[in-house]
């Protein structure tokens, strides 16, 4: 144990310097059952209310004390003796104290028939009162030091239980239990607490050589521990058969946990708390343990007791009141309002969670596997016994590699390309807090005004990375279609903490506004029984010299290799350029003054042609193109099924001649059906085939103004496609292409958005993504190039063979510290990707600079036409797309990046360095390492460097 107890005595020396306290959630609860959430939710209007809030939270972190004005002589004259243990005195007081003591002062002249009222009273009398005033401030049972001649505890009928050996007594301060026989006549034993603050049911015996944990009621003795020695600055106790132990600091004065080895495998023991489901993942080998909630936190200095029991909850629940038309609540497993139950199972255990003031109930089980934590929870077993209250959330181990203020490390959040969240950076605006739906958002519900543009979670994981050689992969490997990332650091999170977790959405909700009133929101809740995904996550310890974020993406590029059966893609010596082509669109034209709608060509197929073979004349030997708005269909934004080439570009001769043209000079063509979004027509209706919110109301795609970012009162809404229709819409789709001798296609939006149809069809999410699993599995055995995806979301990984517009940066939320290549770093040697549009950057050197340094190929976006043919149509957004002032700028930059990256092409990356925030070093599998230097503007690759500012002047690359 020595390894293990030096790892977690580190832990517990920096809980004991912690200086603040916390929650993975804002305490805003509206309506909250729990007696102990008011502590929480109710708003401080005032100093008394401000001071009694801070009060109680001193009152939690500060042991009680035994306060009792009694000495030895005093019990001795008013109290009866029962007997003597462990050199205390015990006495009670009989149920007619006051008989007694006015008898031994000589009576109660109240009782005489001459009592005068009037009369001055006599000293007997006062001594009388007085000790009468003594016996009330006391307990019916008291026990006294006749050493120090003093009461150290006091006992009242009221916190007493009837047990084995007669009748339990907890003192009043909560720190003795006493056990005496039902008559008063002797006494069994006295034992303290070990402290009120961390476990109030753990007390030691006088010498301090035994423990003993008691239930709930103080009634029964769960666990009895005998002092077994020190290790590591702590002392250590075991039970009788030494599968189970305590942890308490050398002073006895600090619980670090009651635990017991519930399984184990080869590589990793689970250490677990049967009272409240706190799990331990020790790894054998270095003996380092991964807590489920941290050790400690009972000590926290600001954390209300609520936010103190939420830290410690390896479960949290939300739940709705549908009758209210309210926001969500939560409740924490860690309090009164959830009972705990813990079995035991094959590799692990079971933990059934309780709630039953809102009768909501459901099992989880955790078991190690090879290498790894698994937490599963099925929504089948979830129990709803009162439908006044639905499970909305399910949070489980939401404190799991909880740091504290003192720890050094960071999350890795898969945010856009990827950021670093460190521990302590001191971010503690409560509003910066990182909460993001995985897979992006459900675009049914569309926002009334334009929200920020961010990047969104592609890979349903996160990472742990610590400065003390160990790193955790989290991976959401069921429910990630319903999961919420949530990253706060410490004082942030109301807390000393820093915490990452998912929380997974089981039932939608949506919001609307009663008679147009804007101020007045009320929330409905998706109806039914749960449609979600079971959970499922899994917990990968990594232990390794300087374990960095690197080595948290390789490990997920293995789980998706081993686990989800991607496969690799890439070739060696390929870095092709990515060219994405927009065919036609609708505009307004004015015909004898009438504006009438007509398709407008701004990229024929001879255009086309024209285009790739100009990059090919300027040297872009290796091509994947992609082509936009092809069909009439596409062109006009109606649902896009069928591979019929748009005659406004050319028709069928000129789109054959583009393909031959393709296929002859070996580059790869994947003409594009994107049908997300999508005007009435080619029998599909808005009214009829349209995704439907969860208030009812029909989804439409608005577009915003681009100034004020209010919806654009000038363009029609689009709808949304019900995910109803998409096996249908694809199979139609990838049959028409397979006809037509095509062998790929662009899916569009469809590879990274993900949403719901909450109507009468009743689709979740996680129905809409195995709608587009089975399509996708479908296209890819049909077509030999398989699919484009325009960016991707990890259940499209399996089935796409090319991946563009993965982003260089995310959404560099203020709460962030570092951008980092997280989704590159996965992908690199699995499937070929590019950055996003280099022409459509404001700043397109330092993406062509990022490219080379994260293994990106370059991707552009290109159109035939003037950009001034755009205004007033949906293309206007490629203003800078024309390709003649693009062609050789393109090519030039294709030839300096493809010559360094297809040298690694099929390598994997296995560093990733930053240093002096503008020099980054990646090295490959290979051996190969390119530095990129992005204020000197230089790549330096096997030793040779490429300055582009003088590359430029040698009549390269232009910018």
């Amino acid at each position: 144990m020595g390894n293990k107890m030096k790892k977690f005595l580190l832990c517990i020396l920096a809980v004991s310097m912690m200086t603040s306290a916390g929650s993975i959630y804002a305490a805003n609860d509206e309506e909250q059952l729990s007696d102990e959430a008011a502590e929480d939710t109710s708003s401080a209007t005032d100093d008394s209310s401000e001071e009694a809030a801070e009060e109680e939270v001193a009152a939690k972190r500060t042991e009680s004390v035994e306060d009792i004005e009694l000495s030895a002589d005093d019990a001795q004259r008013l109290l009866h003796l029962i007997g003597t243990v462990d050199g205390l005195d015990i006495y009670y007081k009989a149920d007619e104290y006051k008989d007694e003591i006015w008898e031994a002062h000589g009576g109660n002249p109240k009782d005489k028939d001459d009592y005068d009222k009037d009369a001055e009273p006599t000293q007997d009398e006062l001594d009388a009162e007085a000790d009468i005033e003594l016996m009330k401030k006391v307990g019916d049972i008291v026990a006294v030091n006749p050493e120090s001649g003093k009461a150290i505890a006091s006992f009242d009928n009221k916190n007493s239980e009837k047990c084995d050996n007669g009748v339990n007594y907890l003192s009043d301060a909560g720190r003795y239990l006493l056990t005496v026989d039902k008559e008063l006549t002797s006494v069994s034993s006295i034992i303290e607490i070990v402290s009120t603050i961390d476990d109030p049911y753990l007390f030691k015996s006088e010498d301090g050589k035994t423990l003993e944990l008691m239930d709930k009621d103080y009634k029964n003795i769960i666990s009895t521990y005998t002092y077994s020695g020190e290790e590591d600055d702590m002392l250590v106790y075991y039970n009788s058969d030494k599968t189970q132990f305590a942890w308490l600091n050398k002073s006895m004065t600090q619980v670090y946990g009651t635990f017991r080895y519930a399984a184990e495998n080869d590589s990793y023991k689970m250490l677990v708390d049967d009272r409240s489901a706190i799990i331990g993942l020790e790894n054998k080998e270095t003996g380092y343990i991964w807590w489920s909630s941290p050790i400690g936190s009972t000590r926290d200095e600001i954390a209300t007791p609520l936010l103190i029991n939420e830290l410690r909850s390896s479960s949290v629940l939300r739940y709705g009141v549908p009758a209210r038309r309210a926001p969500n609540n939560y409740l924490r497993s860690n309090t009164d309002d959830c009972s705990v139950s813990v079995t035991d199972i094959n590799g692990g255990i079971k933990v059934v969670y309780d709630y039953s003031k809102v009768g909501i109930k459901y099992p989880v089980e955790y078991t190690i596997e090879d290498d790894h934590l698994k937490a599963s929870l099925k929504v089948s077993e979830i129990e709803e016994e009162n439908s006044s209250y639905i499970t909305t959330e399910v949070t489980l181990l939401g404190s799991f590699g909880a740091a504290d203020s003192s720890e050094d490390g960071y999350f890795v959040i898969p945010d856009g390309s990827g950021a670093l969240v460190r521990f302590n950076n001191n971010k503690t605006t409560q509003k910066n807090a990182y909460s993001q739906k995985v897979y992006g958002s459900d675009v049914t519900a569309v926002p009334t005004k334009q929200g920020s543009v961010t990047e969104q979670i592609y890979l349903p994981v996160y990472g742990i990375v610590r400065d003390d050689d160990n790193a955790m992969l989290v991976v959401a490997s069921k429910g990630d279609s319903n999961a919420v990332l949530n990253t706060s650091v410490s004082k942030q999170s109301n807390s000393s903490y820093n915490l990452c977790n998912f929380t997974f959405t089981l039932r939608g909700t949506d919001t609307f506004y009663m008679s147009g009133n804007s101020t007045e929101e009320f929330t409905v809740f998706e109806s039914g029984k749960i449609k979600s995904d079971d959970i499922e996550l899994l917990y990968y310890p990594i232990s390794k010299e300087d374990a960095s974020y690197v080595d948290v993406a390789e490990r997920y590029r293995d789980y998706l290799v081993e686990e989800k059966g991607v496969t690799a893609k890439t070739e060696a010596n390929s870095a092709p350029m990515y060219v994405d082509l927009y065919g036609g669109t609708e505009k307004e034209t004015p015909i004898l003054g009438i504006p009438i709608t007509l398709k407008t060509c701004i990229t024929s197929f001879s255009d086309a042609e024209n285009i790739i073979s100009s990059l090919k004349d300027n040297g872009v030997d290796n091509m994947v193109v992609s082509y936009n708005n092809w069909t009439n269909n596409g062109i006009k934004n109606q649902v896009d099924d069928s591979a019929k080439p748009s005659g406004a570009l050319g028709g069928s001769s000129d789109f054959n001649s583009l393909t031959d043209f393709l296929t002859n000079n070996g580059f790869e063509f994947y003409p594009s059906s994107d049908n997300r979004d999508f005007y009435s027509g080619n029998g599909y209706y808005s009214f009829t085939s349209t995704s439907v919110r969860v208030s009812g109301a029909y989804s439409r795609i608005i577009s915003y103004d681009r100034a004020y970012g209010i919806p654009d009162g000038f363009k029609k809404n689009m709808s949304l496609l019900s995910p109803q229709y998409f096996g249908e819409v694809l199979k139609d789709a990838s049959d028409s292409y397979s006809s037509k001798g095509l062998n790929g296609i662009s899916l569009g939006s469809l590879t990274s958005s993900l949403y719901g149809d909450y109507g009468k069809k009743g689709i979740s999410r996680y129905s809409a993504m195995n709608m587009l699993t089975d399509s996708y599995s479908d296209i890819d055995s049909k077509l030999e190039s398989g699919i484009l995806a325009d960016s991707a979301n990890a259940y499209v990984l399996p089935y796409v063979n090319h991946i563009t517009g993965v982003p260089i940066s995310s959404s560099q939320f203020d709460m962030f510290d570092e951008d980092i290549p997280f989704y590159q770093i996965v992908m690199h040697g699995l499937i070929p990707y590019s950055t996003t549009a280099v022409n459509g950057s404001a700043d397109s050197e330092t993406l062509l600079l990022m490219a080379a340094a994260t293994g990106s190929n370059l991707y552009y976006d290109l159109i035939h036409e003037q950009t001034s043919t755009l205004k007033d149509t949906d293309f206007d957004v490629y203003y800078y797309a024309n390709y003649e002032n693009w062609i050789d700028t393109a090519a030039e930059e294709y030839k300096l990046v493809s010559s360094i990256l297809s040298e690694v092409s099929d390598s994997t990356i296995t560093d990733y360095q930053v240093s002096d925030d503008s020099v980054i070093t990646t090295s490959y599998s290979n051996g190969t390492v390119i530095k990129v230097d992005l204020i000197n503007k230089t790549i330096n690759h096997n030793g040779t460097e490429y300055n582009l500012s003088e590359y430029a002047e040698k009549g390269g690359i232009e910018f």
